[in-house]
């Protein structure tokens, strides 16, 4: 998601940025699918603590991504997939046992659930306010 196109330059962006495209959905979308490596975290025995730093990242690209040009370029540069990762590799110790969903906790369905909500409601509002511009502009011309 976050380093898989290299550019002319030898700089790496992913899917990420690219789906940040498409305004507020592209967004919420690539939130839902970083999901799953916080999912991948949590079944592995990684604690709680890194699992909401890990939900944090995920926030703060879907919130500062969601805005519209200069998101995109926040999304190529933030890369919050790559931040997750780093954070599983320092936290995580094959040692540990893995868990089940259901000895992780009805609180990761709840953290999961406010990215949803909450991405939902950012893809809302950005698509809301695009058409409402488009409008501006159709009514002013």
């Amino acid at each position: 998601m976050d380093q898989s196109i290299v550019l002319p330059s030898g700089y790496r962006i992913g899917l990420d940025p690219l789906l940040g495209v498409i305004p507020g959905i592209g967004d919420a979308l690539g939130a839902l699918i970083s999901c799953y490596l916080v999912y991948q975290a949590a079944r592995l025995g990684v604690r709680k603590r890194v699992l909401l730093r890990m939900l944090a990242n995920i926030l703060i690209d879907a919130c500062v991504g969601s805005i519209p040009l200069a998101g995109d370029l926040f999304d190529a540069a933030w890369k919050s997939n790559m931040r997750n990762l780093r954070l599983i590799d320092q936290h995580y110790h094959p040692a540990m046992p893995e868990r089940s969903l259901r000895r992780i906790g009805g609180w990761i369905v709840g953290a999961f659930g406010a990215v949803v909500v909450i991405t939902g409601l950012i893809a809302y509002l950005v698509v809301q306010f695009v058409l409402s511009m488009l409008g501006l502009i159709h009514r002013a011309l």
